[in-house]
């Protein structure tokens, strides 16, 4: 019989432990996408479970913003309150099953959960990275040169002073480019120029009877020019705003030239008294080769989607020697110049 009474008081202590314990119960819904249920109250102590958002859990005290809670699996843990909403009174959904859970691997511990970060927003599809550019550059160097020489004639000698003028020169200005990264690429061109050349030549001419006697005079020469292809390998730097961009460039050129120049000198007597005398140049094509270098800017915009202008600016610098031969002393030019210009830009 006591021991009847006794079962029977114990039963009736559970049932009011019970009672009291589930009256004090609260519940809490997840509010996040899947929050950590830990083992302790602490970010760092392992993670048992991850609770998908939407599920509803029992929770029976609540310390230092921590939840004691109840699992489906009957296993009790802490959920932070910054991931929950407390509703009390509510009762667990029962038309469907709680969402499923994921547990992380065995001897994995799951991070603190971080607070949602801003991305900044993917960098727009690039345009495109081959473009030709086809234009007019006007302008270019002028410049003047005197070579002095002399020749025997009658046991004395016969002088020349050959001033030679090469005017500025337009250029047909080709070029190919290519968009190594989003600023930087290189370019492969050319450019065509044609200069016009002067050429007077101051003579004194022995008399082949008179010692001491000179014929002078002066004679021009015709049909002379100067035809420059300058090649050239930019590297360059693109700055770009909208529909439009600064390019910043340079790069070694190699200049193939040649010059229609004077490269020697004949005369003839009069007759008898021989007081006049009539001298001829002789004109040929002369080669003249050299590397410099290149560099500029230029402005480019796109008024349609692969059509576009620009304008450029443009120093080329080389040195090139003509050498003509005989007494004529070798002829040292400056090619390229200071360009300015612009045309036309295809972008594919």
């Amino acid at each position: 019989m006591n021991r009847k009474r006794t079962a029977l008081v114990a039963l009736l202590l559970a049932v009011l432990v019970a009672g009291a314990f589930a009256a004090d119960a609260i519940k809490v819904k997840v509010k996040v996408p899947l929050a950590n249920v830990r083992k302790t109250a602490d970010m760092t102590a392992a993670v048992i479970v991850q609770i998908a958002q939407g599920t509803v859990l029992d929770a029976f005290e609540k310390t230092g913003g921590w939840y004691k809670v109840a699992l489906p699996s009957g296993a009790l843990g802490f959920i932070h309150a910054s991931v929950v909403d407390e509703i009390a009174g509510a009762a667990a959904p029962t038309a469907q099953a709680p969402p499923p859970v994921r547990t992380p691997p065995a001897g994995r511990t799951e991070p603190p959960a971080r607070a949602p970060q801003l991305r900044p927003a993917p960098a727009p599809a690039s345009g495109p990275k081959l473009f030709i550019t086809v234009g007019y550059l006007a302008g270019g160097v002028s410049e003047s040169a005197t070579q002095e020489f002399g020749t025997p004639a009658y046991q004395e000698s016969a002088s020349y002073s050959l001033a030679t003028t090469f005017a500025k020169g337009g250029a047909i200005d080709v070029a190919l480019g290519y968009m190594i990264g989003p600023a930087f690429g290189i370019k492969l061109g050319g450019s065509m120029v044609s200069r016009d050349v002067t050429e007077e030549t101051a003579f004194r001419i022995p008399h082949p009877l008179w010692i001491g006697e000179v014929r002078s005079g002066t004679v021009a020469g015709s049909g002379m020019s100067l035809k420059e292809t300058q090649l050239f390998l930019d590297v360059f730097y693109a700055f770009r705003f909208g529909k439009g961009a600064v390019e910043l460039y340079g790069g070694p050129c190699y200049v193939l030239s040649t010059g229609t120049l004077i490269s020697g000198m004949s005369y003839a007597e009069s007759a008898y008294p021989y007081t006049a005398v009539t001298v001829t140049p002789t004109i040929l094509d002369l080669k003249g080769n050299a590397f410099g270098f290149n560099a500029g800017a230029s402005a480019s915009y796109g008024f349609l989607e692969n059509i576009g202008v620009y304008a450029d600016v443009r120093y080329t610098s080389a040195k090139a020697t003509y050498k003509a031969g005989g007494v004529i002393p070798d002829l040292s030019l400056t090619l390229g110049g200071f360009r300015f210009g612009g045309g036309l830009r295809l972008a594919f």
